[in-house]
């Protein structure tokens, strides 16, 4: 018998979280996003190629869409999206072209995240139903799980990472200065 994984395991405890519970998290997901994005700022925002700060948040708002999507299906009583476009380079790169600066990508998210939480408390009688989707066979409430906790966490992580980075280059390149002034 296989064991369910760690991430499996804390996704069933996120699962139990009523939706307000889960929309605050959300919320502080996204504040965190928006600080690490605003530290980085608009210049390095686009360093690092697939890995570029802006492209991580507007795949991350792809996701989001999906999910929105999704679940508007779901209410409608209609068949949900196939797969994962929010994953495709032109996805990713229309919502930056969408979104062409920082604040403009946040508030975008911040409207995505609130969407999703209206769609949700829209579907809350039918969270645990299952629909056939872009993830697959999957209940609605994992669905929510997945992108407003564990996909924003991710890319939460990522952009703190980035800045803390940045804050030791530039450490480092002060203390370089400092003793080549002679300052030390």
């Amino acid at each position: 018998m296989t064991q369910p994984s760690d991430t499996t395991r804390a996704y069933e405890a996120f699962d139990a979280l009523p939706l307000d519970a889960l929309e605050e998290a959300c919320g502080e997901f996204h504040r965190r996003i928006a600080v690490a994005l605003r530290a980085i700022g608009e210049y390095q925002a686009d360093e690092g190629g697939r890995e570029a700060p802006r492209r991580l948040v507007a795949g991350y708002a792809a996701s989001l869409e999906l999910a929105c999507a999704t679940f508007a299906a779901a209410a409608a009583g209609i068949p949900a999206p196939g797969g994962r476009s929010d994953r495709h380079p032109a996805a990713v790169a229309a919502v930056m072209y969408g979104a062409p600066t920082i604040p403009v990508l946040l508030a975008r998210l911040e409207q995505d995240r609130r969407m999703l939480a209206s769609l949700a408390r829209h579907e809350e009688a039918r969270l645990s139903g299952v629909v056939l989707g872009p993830w697959g066979e999957v209940r609605l409430r994992r669905v929510l799980t997945e992108v407003a906790l564990g996909e924003a966490s991710r890319c939460a992580q990522v952009l703190e990472s980035r800045v803390a980075a940045i804050e030791a280059e530039e450490r480092a390149r002060m203390e370089r200065e400092r003793g080549e002034s002679g300052l030390v």
